[in-house]
């Protein structure tokens, strides 16, 4: 009996291991189940003019929200609102209006162990276009110290055109952006001015010794006797609102608002001048007509006009982030009038949703995903929702799936990481941060049970209880990302599970061979090739294991038919004779599982490879081949 156990019990872990891994297989439809357009996820409401979302590189996972009235607002992990107590609050020294105010947040690349972090913000006193140091509390991480230290600031004439953006680059510099200063097509061309601050890209290095609050890095484009001011690194721009770094490549992409007719995205080099106010984009002001020489500057990597209500671009960020929301090198910005996000793929730009927010930046969490920031006053996360097809996880077919019947679903973004369900512990509802749940035809929403849960497939258990009907299936990703769609249940979608890679192949059984005497005896019906691949290994039912009076039955798992009407709704044909269906129903041991237990006619000896069909209550199951000796 200890060998028939064994033997039993080799195919359950088989069924097992089938259902808790992954199980691709070619001929699976995987036709899009819902829409798969990027989803906003909300992270934060009620805020106060919101300018910028960034994180702290220093394996928190918190966000910082810069509010223009002048506060910075921690959220915590999983937070749905922020931190009562700012992080950092100087409303009291900015000079707020339409463009003015706190404007932007970069932190040391050390911030981890030096704490030191930079703001841009314009001054009460003044309006100048200021940047200052911080540090954060030496006894609470969520709180800064009231210090300042004042880094530099630049003189402005208006409230127009501040630019603003500061970030630490892949060398360690600290990079500012400064706008033109200027409502209208830049009237005291300070833009191509390389003695003004106004209209550049500056490049400074904070961590220089010395008394200054900064110096210039040497490899500066304009240093020492070369004509200009030392802390520039790039001119040429009108507003050059919101830029970022490509993460993996270092590039260097700058969204310069423009005047009239077209806005702009440049990825910046040093030293370059991307033309304003020679230039809107590609086309010529007139301003300056002689300088209309286009190779001089820059060209645009990304150029729209102002069709449909499109008025100013917001630069975004290169996605490099770990939760496949966008495939990887995707430009993602936006507009600030229309409040549509767009993708750059590095050939065309497209429209990935259109919300009625005004887009005042983009942000990055410490796992590269992005964030779209509406002034109005709130946050979302931007995130892909999971695209799937759902089928028997034993017959790989749909739309059918019966109570308690083991389903799969094959697709794309259902989690960033793999993860089986644990042995010998009830089910869970959640793996990998992902889930998913079931509404049947009574309304009764259910969470499905989960064996396995990877990127691309999700392997999981009809809910007992879910109504027969038309119900609507759900996923949600450990992103927050979901997606929704049709499915039917019925009270048997019988399937069969194999060996092999399709379907239709080898089946998860065993023969039972049951001796006059009542004696039992559990034989392999599937082996290995030399090549490690699945073949049948013939049935015997003739005289060389015992005589005539030898019944063998094929044990065979599967999935959906435990609710079957009745034991004589159930057959099986092997080869195209009757085979006699002792048992079909549960198998106790794995949690939707269901086995038949079918009696071969010894008509079948000889004939080779043949197929057998499974019905249930007048559905066929997958075919599945034996081989019968």
């Amino acid at each position: 009996m200890k060998r028939l156990r064994c033997r039993f019990s080799c195919v359950l872990i088989f069924v097992a291991t089938l259902v808790c891994s992954a199980h691709w297989l070619a001929n699976v439809d995987n036709t899009t189940m819902a829409q798969t357009a990027i989803q906003l996820i909300p992270v934060a409401s009620g805020l106060s003019s919101p300018l910028y979302v960034t994180n702290a590189h220093d394996g928190s996972n918190r966000l910082f929200i810069v509010e223009q009235t002048g506060a910075i607002k921690v959220m915590a992990p999983g937070a749905t609102a922020p931190l009562p107590t700012p992080f950092l609050d100087i409303s009291t020294k900015i000079m707020l209006d339409f463009e003015r105010g706190l404007l932007c947040l970069a932190f040391h690349p050390q911030y981890q162990t030096n704490g030191r972090f930079f703001v841009t913000y314009n001054r009460l006193t003044d309006g100048a276009m200021t940047v200052s140091e911080f540090k954060v509390s030496a006894n609470d991480p969520n709180v800064a110290e009231p210090e300042e230290k004042i880094v530099l600031a630049v003189h402005k004439d208006s409230q127009f055109h501040n630019g603003s953006w500061l970030s630490f680059g892949p060398d360690g510099y600290l990079y500012i952006t400064t706008g033109d200063d200027a409502l209208s097509f830049d009237p005291n061309n300070v833009a191509q001015n390389k003695g003004d601050f106004r209209g550049k890209i500056l490049r400074i290095d904070v961590d220089a010794n010395g008394t200054a609050p900064y110096a210039s890095p040497a490899t500066n484009p304009f240093f020492g006797s070369t004509p200009g001011l030392d802390e520039i690194y790039a001119l040429g721009f009108r507003n050059p609102w919101r830029c970022s770094f490509d993460r993996d490549t270092g590039k260097l992409y700058v969204a310069d608002v423009q005047q009239d007719s077209t806005e702009e995205v440049d990825i910046v080099t040093h030293g370059g001048n991307c033309g304003w106010r020679v230039f809107e984009a590609s086309h010529c002001t007139n301003q300056d007509p002689a300088l209309c020489v286009a190779s001089n500057y820059i060209p645009p990597l990304i150029e729209y006009g102002h069709s449909g209500g499109r008025c100013a671009v917001t630069g975004g960020y290169v996605y490099r982030g770990t939760g496949n929301s966008f495939p990887a090198g995707t430009y993602v910005f936006g507009d600030y009038c229309t409040g549509e996000i767009f993708i750059w793929n590095g050939v065309s730009m497209n429209v990935i949703l259109d919300t009625d927010f005004l887009i005042s930046s983009f942000g990055e969490d410490e796992a590269g995903e992005i964030y779209v920031v509406d002034l109005v006053g709130s946050v979302y996360r931007l995130a892909s929702p999971p695209v799937a097809t759902t089928v028997s996880a034993a017959s790989f077919r749909g739309p059918q799936l019966a109570p308690e019947s083991i389903a799969a679903a094959f697709g794309q973004n259902f989690a960033t990481a793999t993860q089986a369900a644990p042995a010998n512990q009830p089910l869970p509802t959640t793996l990998a941060g992902a889930s998913v749940s079931i509404i049947d035809s009574r309304g009764i929403s259910r969470l499905a049970p989960l064996y396995f849960v990877s990127p691309a497939q999700i392997n999981f258990l009809i809910p007992p209880g879910a109504a027969p009907g038309n119900g609507t299936i759900s996923f949600t990703n450990a992103n927050g990302g979901a997606s929704s769609g049709a499915i039917e249940i019925a009270n048997t979608a019988p399937g069969l599970f194999t060996v092999g890679a399709g379907a239709t192949d080898i089946p998860a059984a065993f023969a039972l061979r049951v001796k006059a005497d009542g004696s039992r005896f559990f034989e392999s019906i599937v082996g290995l090739d030399s090549q490690s691949q699945f073949v049948p290994v013939p049935i015997d039912l003739g005289p060389e294991l015992g005589n005539a009076s030898d019944l063998v039955f094929l044990v065979a798992f599967g999935s959906g038919f435990r609710f079957r009407s009745s034991l004589a709704a159930v057959s099986a044909v092997a080869g195209g004779t009757a085979a006699q269906v002792f048992f079909a129903g549960q198998q106790i041991e794995f949690p939707g599982l269901d086995q038949a237990n079918i009696l071969l006619p010894r008509s079948l000896i000889g004939r080779g490879e043949t197929d057998l069909i499974f019905t249930v209550d007048g559905q066929s199951a997958n075919t599945v081949r034996i081989s019968v000796k």
